[in-house]
Parts: structure tokens; sequence; C-alpha cells
């Protein structure tokens, strides 16, 4: 493999090893920009590609023709978030759409979802047209899922979505009232559907309860998951001729993840413990027998199986850990990812897609230092082209260093965590933030951070520890996060605060909790169960009270949704004492440090209420504070100008109370 384009990379790391220590910090612009380069794809025939640019203020899809060197069309994505891309075939490229809706303008009180669409975009010209979605019956469904892309069947894509079915309704009402899950007539059900029409065709229908499909090589209907959230009943039932016969049950919370079918068709590939101390993957024989282990790693979860986008089987397995990897099964890969390794040495690169040929390849490489750059590699060339950076304004920065690193919690159990250091700064007696990620069941990685890298350029020592409930490194930890709410969860965050003072690292005064989302909850939490540990708190789309949660989560999703089966495994009964006792909502009198609250107006995870009622029992009781709305924001901050603000208003914030 010829490295003709690595000449460009040499000239950057020579850059950033000759930037002077007291170089001032990027603007914050840099960092709070959308990736220029983003979800980049390639066509099953290797000619052209397609990727996303959200840097600007209106998305970007592009078409690249490789061979003639020049974009095919470039169209703008309106007041849509683009949140994936995937070619169907050489022609069409499908992309995934999303946008916040509120389905009732008229009430009183806002009912707001994320609706995700999707688009078929033909790279020759012609107006995008939506799948399945604006049908009838699937209009007012805010979710759909992409089964198969490339299905071998002529300009045909396999979806699944919510079915309204008269067969259904209140077909078996027991003891609910009638508009319970199982008898409001709302069933999941696979669809053939068209990419020049956009009109879809019901081949199988489930039932209230289907979780995901499964297809063949040849897209045909092989299996599907079943999941009661109330009686904690899972299922798999593979098709049998024309009828479907159940394979697996499981009422003890021994669910699976379905990941594919097996070449041979004869099993099912499914993902999950299984009772162990880690995640692996499983076979499950369709004409019956035993359950057979296909992959474990003997340290660490797989995160997920990585399919053949063209066959639907497995192709690897992403190994979890401080330091994720990728196993390949499919040899070929396997051989392509060590010939990319070599070219790419200190990089972490990731092969994301293909050719059907295997002649050409992307690749993306990164590390903590430094953001992503996308390559085309061909493999008859031998050669590597750039085909775009995430963050070109950083391209030349002295970044933080990202350490894996990790502790001891004090009851013994070890925590992994992450540790950037600020760059050209001894690590002795500097100021922290720790920043918890959401979730909780989520986990940060080994790659590029725009919010860490941010504050470690700032001068601050940034903590990201995965504490129990932190997925990725085994079931044991994951399952020790469960209720642990404001207790086991937020005492791992103390135990590694506390971990960097004893070691010297951070200044014991200059301290502070800074999340979103769930990290938002244990921002607010650290400064109401440890009030003298942190000198400030930030919450971002954050959670303040508990109960009040578990109602929205009840009139958003009702009574027998999995959202709200979800929140009572893990978080407890709204009606529990320890529920109420750990919101922050519930404890405002001890907090004693400034807060700087920031919401998004339209987040459908966790509502804007949550922070605007915390801001206000904080002004009633004479906390100071303050309270920042992002109009028109999701909960995932999609948009450069909010994040622009976040963090324009968290530097001001840190630097007024931890003194950089």
């Amino acid at each position: 493999m010829k490295t003709r384009h690595f000449v460009v990379w040499a000239s950057w790391i020579g850059l950033m090893a000759n930037a002077a220590a007291g170089q001032q910090p990027p603007p914050a612009a840099a960092f709070a920009s959308l990736p220029v380069t983003a979800l980049v794809c390639m066509s099953p025939d290797g000619q052209k590609l397609a990727w996303a640019n959200a840097s600007g203020s209106i998305p970007e899809v592009s078409i690249y023709d490789i061979a003639a060197n020049r974009h095919l069309r470039r169209v703008q994505m309106g007041q849509y978030a683009v949140r994936d891309l995937a070619w169907a075939d050489n022609r069409t490229l499908i992309i995934t759409i999303s946008e916040t809706v509120n389905v009732r303008p008229w009430a009183r009180v806002d009912r707001k979802f994320e609706f995700y669409r999707y688009l078929a975009l033909d790279a020759d010209g012609g107006e995008a047209r939506s799948l399945l979605m604006s049908d009838w019956g699937q209009r007012s469904v805010n979710r759909a899922n992409l089964v198969r892309v490339v299905t071998g069947i002529p300009e045909t894509v396999l979806m699944s979505t919510l079915d309204f079915s008269m067969t259904s309704y209140r077909q078996e009402t027991g003891s609910r009232l009638a508009g319970g899950r199982k008898d409001e007539g709302w069933i999941h059900s696979l669809f053939e559907v068209s990419t020049r029409t956009g009109h879809g065709k019901r081949i199988e229908s489930g039932t209230p309860f289907t979780e995901a499909w499964l297809v063949d090589a040849q897209a045909r209907p092989a299996a599907r998951s079943e999941w009661n959230p109330v009686d904690h009943n899972f299922a798999i039932l593979v098709k049998v001729n024309k009828s479907w016969k159940k394979i697996y049950e499981s009422t003890d919370e021994e669910a699976f993840e379905l990941e594919g079918v097996s070449a041979d068709g004869r099993s099912i590939i499914a993902r999950g413990a299984r009772g162990g101390a880690r995640v692996g993957v499983w076979t499950i024989p369709v004409e019956g027998g035993e359950i057979q282990p296909l992959f474990q790693h003997p340290d660490h979860d797989v995160l997920a199986t990585i399919p053949d986008r063209f066959s639907g089987a497995p192709a690897g397995f992403s190994i979890g850990g401080l330091a994720p990897t990728i196993h390949w099964i499919d040899p070929r890969m396997a051989a392509l990812q060590k010939a990319i390794e070599r070219a790419f040495p200190g990089k972490d690169t990731a092969l994301f897609d293909r050719s059907l040929d295997y002649s050409r390849v992307l690749v993306r490489a990164e590390n903590p230092s430094s953001p992503a750059i996308y390559y085309l590699v061909d493999m008859k060339k031998g050669t590597a082209d750039i085909i775009g950076e995430t963050y070109p304004a950083l391209a030349s920065v002295r970044l933080g260093e990202m350490r894996a690193d990790g502790y001891q919690a004090r009851d013994g159990i070890s925590i992994p965590a992450y540790v950037t250091l600020p760059p050209d700064r001894e690590p002795v007696g500097l100021p922290l933030v720790v920043l918890p990620h959401g979730g909780p069941q989520s986990r940060d990685d080994a790659g590029f951070d725009w919010l860490a890298q941010f504050l470690a350029t700032r001068g601050y020592v940034v903590l990201q520890p995965q504490f129990r409930g932190s997925r990725g490194f085994t079931e044991d930890l994951r399952k020790a996060g469960l209720r642990q709410w404001g207790r086991g969860m937020q005492d791992d965050i103390t135990d590694g605060v506390r971990n960097l003072i004893e070691r010297g690292i951070v200044d014991a005064k200059r301290i502070c909790i800074v999340g979103g989302s769930f990290g938002g909850y244990a921002a607010l939490a650290g400064a109401v169960f440890t009030p003298d540990l942190y000198a400030c708190a930030v919450s971002i789309n954050g959670i303040a009270d508990l109960t009040a949660m578990f109602g929205y989560l009840r009139s958003q999703y009702g009574e027998e949704s999995d959202a709200l089966a979800f929140w009572k495994d893990t978080v407890g009964n709204p009606r529990d004492e320890d529920v109420v006792k750990f919101s922050p909502a519930r404890a405002i009198d001890s907090i004693r440090i400034p807060i700087l609250l920031v919401h998004a107006k339209d987040d459908t995870a966790i509502p804007y209420s949550q922070s605007a009622n915390f801001a206000k029992l904080l002004q009633a009781s004479g906390k100071p504070h303050q309270l920042i709305e992002l109009t028109g924001e999701d909960h995932w901050l999609s948009s450069g100008e909010s994040r622009l603000r976040v963090l324009i208003a968290l530097e001001r914030f840190l630097v007024e109370h931890l003194r950089p």
C-alpha cells in the first residue's frame, strides 16, 4: 500500500509537535462545529461515495463520483437532522432524518416526539422520496427501522414499523382497560418498501410485543423477538414454512439482542450474557438443540455484531473495554484490517465499509488527540485518498492526552476511567472537570471527544468515570448499577475524584462536575449529596426530579411502555422512598455551590421542565444558579449554534468558579 497521502498527515504531526507551550487555545467554535465530514458510505460497486456535512446552519448531504472526481449532488436537508446514510444500490442513497414534532400544538402542554423518517435519493437527480412512513396508518408513528438496506430485490428495502390492525384492537382486555398495549390495535410488522414510490407492502405481521425482525441472506423473514415489559417475558420465534415457532423463552430477564442469521440459515445469531459475567455472541439452532457460544472475549463484553452489508451474516464483533477493538471472522476483512493498521501507525483505524468485490474500503483514522479523518483505500492501486476531516479547524492544534485509567471503588469494585490531561501542563494540582456520561447504561470511548478536548485545552483535567451501570466492560459492572442512582453509581464518581486528589493530579478546591442527560443528574446529585467535594455543578439536559420523570414517561408513552418498564427496572419504583430521597429536587437545602442549568426546549428524552422547575426551586431557596434555554434544540445538541452557546457559557462559568 502506497503512502503518498500520508505526507499530509506527517506535516500535521510536525505542526502539533512544534506548537508553542504558551499557544492560545483554539476558539470554542472549533469544537462546537458539528463534523464537516460524517456518515461516509460507499455504493456497492465502489464507484460513488456519500457523506453528511452538519457544520453549517443547514445540514447537507453530498454524493460524489470517484472516477470523475466530482460531486454529483449536494442536497440541503432543511430543518431535518441527518442521522444516517446507506446505499440501497448503485443508484439510490437512503437518508435517515429526524425532526422534533409537537403532536398536540393546540394543547396547553406540549407533547413532543422525535419523528424519524427515511428518504430515498437518486445519485443522478430528482426529488427525495419518503419511505413507508407517509403511507396511511404510519403517518402518526414516530419511529421505524431499516431491517435490510441491500436486499438483492431490485429497488426494494425492508423496514419494520408499528402498524394498526383492527383484528388486534381490544381483542384481549383481561384485567386491562381498553387502550392498553395488548389491545390498542398496534402491532409491529415487516414491510417490503419500494425505493421508487416509497410505498410499502406488508410481508409479515408481528404482535404488540414484537421488538425486532431478522431476515436471511435472501431477504426473507427469518426470526423475530418478543418482549413483554410487564411480565418480563422474552421470546425468539423463527419462520418455519408459513408459520412461526418459538425456539427460546425466558422470564428471568435473560433477553438477547438479535444480531443476524448464520450463513447457512440454520442458526439465529444473538448477543447476551446468558447468566455469565460478560456479554457474548451465541448461536440458537432453528431446528432445536443446545445454544452454543459463537464468540466470547475473555475480559470484555461484545458491544455489537458487525454484519456483512450484503448478506447480513456476522462479519465481525466489536469488543469493549477501555480500548475497544474489532475481531473479524470474515477472513478477507481481517486481512484488510491488518494492512490498514500497518499503513496508519499510531492511529486507531476502523474499517467500516467496503465495495462488493472488496477492492475498495472506507477507513476512519483517529485517536483521542486527533479528530477523525476519513480515507478511501483502493486495494488494487495501493492508494489511500483523504475523503474529508471531521474537525479541520483542529488539525494543527495540540490537544489533550487521554489516558486509560481506573481505580477501586469503596466497596472493592474496579472502575474503568478515562483521564484527559491538558496539553503542556505538568499534571500536578490542576483544576478538574468531572464528566460523567449519559445513559446511564452507556459508556465513553477512547476516540476524540469534542467536549473533553475543549475542556482540556482550557487547562482542566477531565475525568470520565465508567461507573457501575456502564455497558461494554462486563455484565457484572452493568448489573451493579441497577437501582443505584444517587448511591453506588454516584459513589463511584466521588471515589474517582478522590483518587485523583490523592495522586496529587488535581486541586481539591477547584473541581466542577459537568454532565448531560444522566450525567446532568449526576452533576446535580454531586451538588446535593457531596456538597463539600465540588466548587460548582453544570447540568445539560439533565434530570432533577426522578418522581416527575416517571410521570413524564407515563404520560408520554403509557403505563405498559418499554420506556417506563426500563425505568422501573433500573431506577426503582416511583413510590420507593429511595427514589424520592435521591432526587436532587427534593434536597435543595443541601446545595452550597453555584449551579448552571442548560436545557433544550425541544428535548423529547428529558423534558425542559426538569431544569425549569429545578431553577424555580433554587430561586425560591436563594441558591446561586443560572438557567439557559436552547430554543429549537433537541436532547443531543444537534446544532453547532447550540453547542457554541453551551461551550461559551460553560467556559465563563468554570473561569468564574475554578480560576484555571
